[in-house]
């Protein structure tokens, strides 16, 4: 009797330290994935949400989710890690914005005020924080659409099912916030002649 109970007592043991050791590799997973990715993910959050102070409460949103998530988490390789946290940070940055009532998409009915914008005339250059600059000043629909089409590579199926939206609805997001672009680089353009 002495005996079973001894081995009892002694898995036991053998029990949480397994799962003592299986907290602190965690810990330790979840540490480096937030040293290497976090600067990364803020940039990324940041282009969606537009404020950093927003893009703070979302990346430590997000992470919780990591945290959570550590289970499914198989480390292949860098870019599959880049991809599943970018992945979450995004979804989680639109259901933030969405939560906060600032993701709204419009129809295609004002569509025609930027069709007569063409785009041959001579390249400007655009600093990184220019160009961030640019996408955060777009209407949020706009600016949603494009970082996930043409920043992230989405198509616009797949647009339209993560952001609950049609196809025709994702394009038109697109053309305009390409057209809104388009006229504030001219713009830029227009006032880097006149000054310089």
């Amino acid at each position: 009797m002495q005996r079973l109970s001894a081995f009892m007592y002694f898995n036991n043991i053998k029990t949480k330290l397994n799962k003592s050791c299986m907290l602190i590799q965690r810990k330790i997973l979840f540490n480096n994935l937030y040293d290497k990715y976090a600067e990364l993910l803020f940039l990324l959050i940041l282009r969606y949400v537009g404020h950093e102070n927003d893009a703070e409460e979302v990346l430590q949103r997000g992470f919780i989710k990591v945290y959570n998530k550590l289970n499914d988490f198989k480390k292949h390789n860098e870019k599959a890690t880049k991809g599943w946290l970018s992945t979450i940070m995004i979804n989680e940055s639109l259901l933030y914005l969405r939560e906060k009532k600032r993701l709204t998409l419009f129809d295609n009915s004002s569509l025609s005020e930027y069709s007569n914008i063409s785009t041959e005339e001579n390249e400007i250059e655009l600093t990184y924080e220019e160009c961030l600059k640019l996408v955060q000043e777009l209407p949020l629909g706009y600016r949603t659409v494009f970082n996930l089409n043409v920043i992230e590579g989405y198509k616009h199926a797949e647009i339209a099912n993560i952001l609950n939206i049609t196809e025709s609805s994702s394009r038109s997001q697109l053309t305009r916030a390409r057209a809104i672009l388009i006229t504030k680089i001219k713009a830029l353009r227009y006032e880097t002649k006149r000054i310089g």
